[in-house]
């Protein structure tokens, strides 16, 4: 090896034994999807203890959000969007590895620019709940995570921005503009994000109830958004 030259990063153990567990379930995973993440279960607990009648998870990845909640909540209809068409397959294949496919309705589409034309047809104006776990690590932090992350899952996945909160307030943008208020928004966010969550919050949103939530290590780590529908 010449000098200098950095010794390559060995991929991460899911993506080589080509799957992990999350909420219990195993799931698929190629390079083309971000390997879930424990504190990830909580956005689920979330959804279960609604009980919705109808739910949107954009950004799904590998389906793991979707498909944990389809697994627990067989009534619940869920529409699982993410901007890669790879991680889609993915995420189609472990809804048929664990039989929801019929439940889950999968699309290509930027946050929701494509909602309204794919809930035509269906009895779903917006889903109760809308979740996501949008990239959120700010974009100069990402030279200094762990290299077996930032060289071997996807950056798009990663990758939230200068301060690492564009996609959400993007995503708060949609929801205005469009006037497609679900009931409740929960978004797991970074450690740092809280303020901006309130902020934006208040913003975008006056007259909604928001709070922010810890993980089990006490990190804050995913907000939840409740709307007062008219």
């Amino acid at each position: 090896m010449k000098k200098g030259q950095k010794l390559p990063v060995e991929k991460p153990k899911q993506y080589q034994q080509g799957w992990t567990e999350f909420y219990k379930l195993k799931f698929f995973l190629t390079p083309d999807s971000l390997i879930p993440r424990p504190e990830t279960e909580l956005l689920v607990d979330e959804i279960i203890k609604i009980k919705p009648e109808a739910v949107l998870d954009l950004g799904t990845g590998s389906g793991n959000i979707a498909i944990a909640v389809a697994k627990n909540l067989p009534d619940v209809k869920i529409f699982a969007t993410d901007i890669s068409e790879k991680a889609l397959e993915v995420a189609q294949r472990n809804a048929k590895f664990h039989k929801v496919e019929n439940q889950i309705f999968f699309f290509v589409s930027d946050l929701l620019d494509y909602l309204a034309s794919h809930l035509k047809g269906v009895s779903v104006k917006v889903p109760d709940v809308i979740v996501t776990n949008l990239p959120y690590i700010p974009t100069a932090r990402l030279m200094h995570i762990d290299p077996m992350v930032a060289e071997w899952e996807p950056r798009v996945a990663l990758d939230g921005g200068v301060d690492g909160f564009e996609l959400y307030r993007k995503l708060f943008t949609q929801i205005e503009q469009k006037k497609l208020y679900p009931k409740y928004l929960i978004g797991e966010i970074d450690y740092s994000h809280a303020d901006f969550v309130m902020e934006e919050s208040r913003s975008f949103f006056p007259d909604a109830q928001v709070e922010v939530k810890h993980d089990l290590g006490k990190k804050q780590r995913y907000f939840v958004i409740k709307f007062q529908l008219q």
